[in-house]
């Protein structure tokens, strides 16, 4: 038996095969969680058929954001973006479908940079009337609406950028179905302190748990943070969820994820398709 589940985003890893494709080769390594910002370039019936074929959970995406040129743009979203209001909820809906069909364990609200010429708290609080939105109108379904400080170094003027301004979002709402991501990367760049004291301080809205090692997002061994040891610690303090690898490799997929068979995985250059 596995005693940690990582869960590899589809964004970044198993790049060089289909989306299909991706699907088996992580199950045959081992996997039965996976991550992925936009499973809505699938029909959620294919989607649904996929996860129940390899017996895989799916544990996090965003909320769709913008198309521009017929593809979802990551470094924007629609949650904080005065005057999209509209536009969220359709995306919200679509959102949700796939939730309750597919069953997500959570997914990423994401708030969009602060737009020219509008006012930080004008967009905050249209997040807080997204969100509360999009986690209401999921029901008593398990999934979890969060949100994720970006830092400036990866994307400048977004409306949160530490941990600090994110909870005051959460309080606010008040809400057992709104809570944060811990993602190693951003903190390393923004918060000030230990990864340790802040997984401490933040930890009752922790919701979901995700690695990638500064300063170019890779993955564990490959950086100037030791992942593993802050994975394990998160365990020991009663972290249920798989482990999110939001991270880049730095070779091919499969050279990249050795480091998995230490945790009973099955990674091998065999193993690619």
């Amino acid at each position: 038996m596995l005693n940690i589940r990582f869960a590899p985003n589809f964004y970044h890893l198993f790049l060089e095969l289909s989306i299909h494709e991706r699907f088996a080769a992580a199950a045959k390594i081992g996997i039965d969680a996976v991550e992925w910002h936009f499973p809505y370039e699938i029909d959620k019936q294919e989607l649904k058929s996929l996860l129940d074929e390899y017996g895989i959970e799916f544990t996090y995406c965003v909320v769709p954001p913008e198309k521009i040129d017929g593809s979802y743009v990551t470094v924007r979203g629609l949650g904080a973006q005065p005057g999209k209001q509209e536009e969220f909820k359709r995306s919200a809906d679509l959102a949700l479908e796939y939730i309750h069909h597919c069953d997500f364990y959570s997914i990423n609200v994401g708030a969009g940079p602060i737009p020219q010429g509008e006012e930080k708290q004008r967009c905050l609080d249209v997040y807080i009337e997204n969100i509360d939105y999009i986690s209401t109108n999921a029901g008593n379904h398990r999934c979890k609406f969060l949100l994720e400080p970006v830092c400036a170094h990866r994307i400048k003027n977004w409306p949160m950028q530490k941990m600090a301004e994110a909870r005051k979002i959460v309080n606010s709402l008040g809400k057992k179905n709104v809570g944060l991501v811990y993602d190693t990367f951003h903190m390393r760049y923004e918060e000030t302190g230990t990864l340790t004291d802040i997984m401490d301080e933040f930890w009752p809205l922790i919701g979901y748990f995700q690695i990638g090692n500064p300063p170019d997002r890779n993955e564990p061994g490959v950086g100037e943070l030791d992942l593993i040891w802050l994975v394990r610690r998160a365990i020991q303090k009663g972290y249920k969820g798989a482990i999110g690898m939001e991270l880049d490799p730095s070779s091919d997929t499969w050279s990249s994820l050795l480091w998995m068979n230490e945790f009973g995985y099955k990674v091998d250059q065999n193993s690619r398709p």
